[in-house]
């Protein structure tokens, strides 16, 4: 039986396809940095987002266009945190304060912001969250919304070698992707402390 685009994996289609400079490696997708919401920070500064997509996998960057640093669009934290236009088949990644402070705090959120040493106090009428470090904000942010988001591409990019699902499986589809995202990172970390 001869391959075909549905039957080939996505990282045969990535190697085949994605463009490369005169040196052999990847072209990357363009990072646009827009100025921050007054008071925050951009999680991923452009030039950590460049080196980190040296190690991101050929088959999550095929076909993304840009990846944009932009300033929240509200005054509410993580409405959202990051998005994936698959139209334009691009990324953007919204500014976040060091300090939060949320009305509530889903499970989900609660959970990953414990795993990341986020510091969370309830004062009153609403939840205070405290990064220790902006190193901290920085890891939570690439693993828990930019991976999310290269989920996202990633199923976008190869969607005829699957069919669609609903707005729930999308998101835990892409999560799923985030979760192998953690846990190269953690693997990677454990190696080098190994040495």
């Amino acid at each position: 039986m001869s391959r075909s685009f549905r039957t080939e994996k996505e990282s045969s289609i990535a190697r085949r396809r994605i463009q490369h400079d005169a040196d052999g490696s990847v072209v990357l997708p363009r990072i646009i940095s827009r100025k921050e919401y007054p008071g925050d920070v951009h999680p991923l500064s452009r030039r950590s987002l460049g080196r980190l997509l040296r190690t991101v996998p050929e088959e999550y960057l095929y076909g993304l266009s840009r990846i944009e640093l932009r300033a929240r669009e509200s005054i509410d934290i993580g409405c959202p945190f990051g998005m994936y236009i698959g139209d334009e088949k691009a990324i953007f990644l919204y500014s976040l304060p060091l300090e939060w402070r949320l009305p509530s705090l889903s499970g989900w959120l609660e959970r990953s912001l414990n795993e990341f040493f986020a510091e969370t106090t309830t004062t009153g009428k609403e939840i205070l969250v405290r990064w220790p470090n902006k190193n901290l904000l920085s890891l939570w942010f690439y693993c828990e919304v930019f991976a999310h988001e290269l989920g996202h591409h990633f199923r976008n990019q190869y969607r005829h070698k699957r069919k669609r699902g609903d707005l729930i499986r999308e998101e835990l589809v892409a999560d799923l992707h985030a979760r192998r995202f953690k846990e190269r990172l953690y693997e990677e970390f454990l190696r080098r402390s190994a040495e």
